[in-house]
């Protein structure tokens, strides 16, 4: 490999690492969006947090990886589409496990909380849809 590839895959590597970074530090940020959480839900958020990152590890070191491999593929000479968009499937099976892991979270979340506190709750789930 060239010393231009090499500086891109670890571009990429890194920019994957970034990306998970800002996601885990938004679902902090949701999370303390929940008003007057009393100490039980507290503990339960905590360890439902820390359920959801243990749960999402391996699914977002498996999409950082196939990531790094399908940009690789797509910068050799004859690239293979065949091969990419394997890869590209590949890719998209551990986005779609992080995305359910994700989701179950956000409903599982939602059931501790009072009717007072899902309707922020719920309106800053429904933010996260808006066009920016």
């Amino acid at each position: 490999m060239n010393q231009l590839t090499k500086i891109f895959c670890t571009a990429i590597k890194y920019g994957s690492i970034l990306i998970s970074l800002a996601l885990i530090l938004n679902t902090t940020a949701y999370a303390a969006q929940i008003s007057d959480p009393d100490l039980s839900q507290k503990n339960a958020i905590n360890q439902m947090h820390h359920k959801l990152h243990a749960d999402q590890a391996s699914a977002k070191a498996k999409e950082a990886q196939t990531l790094t491999e399908l940009n690789e593929m797509t910068i050799r000479e004859n690239a293979d589409l065949t091969a990419i968009n394997a890869k590209i499937d590949e890719l998209m099976l551990a986005k779609k496990n992080i995305m359910r892991l994700r989701y179950a979270h956000l409903v599982e979340m939602r059931k501790i909380l009072s009717d007072e506190q899902k309707i922020e709750y719920d309106k800053a789930v429904l933010n996260r849809s808006a066009v920016k």
